[in-house]
């Protein structure tokens, strides 16, 4: 595959890009993929080491699942080392990121600003979701260690997609503001991303079950006697 010129690569820089990092992820696609490669594994390992941990320390019950993503959630629940999904959609979307490089490249399709923005929304999705990661391992270590948790709290399963909703439109917000100011296709891709996975999880927190506070008012007053 070829390699962007140096030219492309130093107007991307005038134009208020990091030179260094257009470099290493727009003149060839392995550094991406490799990247992505990585997230996606961990984010599958992180989840099992969460839901063995959460079952551990004993103090939490979710609905349902712990794994938002229905199409997991039987492979986590179970607590599977290697997920014959995860390894397949693993494969097929870096053909997916391997495919756009070589698409906008050769349809020279204001290459590689429209391969970031693809590449963006693979990679920052998964930093968003690493983040969420993260807070749940410090919380089941600091548990584990000083414990400083009593009793235990139920998740409703609409509550947990509610609550997932709001970290994604959170993370499109800062990578927007983020892309604003530095001019960076790759950061709109993980905006858009993250905007469209806080959406899904508003319409599964729907289909779960919730209502919205006038409609559970509304439900009360019909329930209640002499109402």
């Amino acid at each position: 595959m070829s390699r962007v010129d140096g030219n492309t690569v130093k107007s991307l820089a005038s134009q208020g890009y990091n030179e260094r990092m257009e470099y290493l992820l727009a003149t060839t696609p392995w550094s991406g993929v490799i990247l992505w490669i990585l997230l996606y594994l961990s984010d599958y390992y992180l989840t099992i080491y969460s839901a063995r941990g959460f079952r551990e320390i004993g103090h939490f019950q979710f609905e349902g699942s712990f794994e938002l993503t229905p199409q997991y959630q039987k492979d986590v629940d179970a607590l599977k080392p290697i997920s014959k999904l995860h390894i397949t959609l693993l494969v097929l979307y870096s053909l997916l990121i391997l495919f756009l490089w070589w698409l906008t490249k050769r349809l020279t399709l204001f290459f590689p600003l429209t391969y970031l923005l693809y590449l963006g929304m693979f990679v920052l999705l998964e930093i968003a979701i690493h983040f969420r990661h993260l807070r749940n391992i410090f919380l089941i270590r600091e548990v584990r260690k000083n414990g400083g948790m009593e009793g235990q709290i139920s998740y409703r399963q609409w509550f947990s997609y509610r609550i997932s909703a709001g970290d994604f439109y959170l993370f499109a917000l800062l990578f927007l503001i983020v892309a604003i100011l530095s001019y960076s296709p790759f950061f709109l891709g993980g905006a858009l991303m993250c905007l469209g996975n806080g959406i899904k999880h508003s319409r599964l927190a729907k289909k779960a079950g919730w209502a919205a506070p006038a409609a559970v008012g509304d439900a009360v007053r019909r329930t209640t006697p002499g109402a």
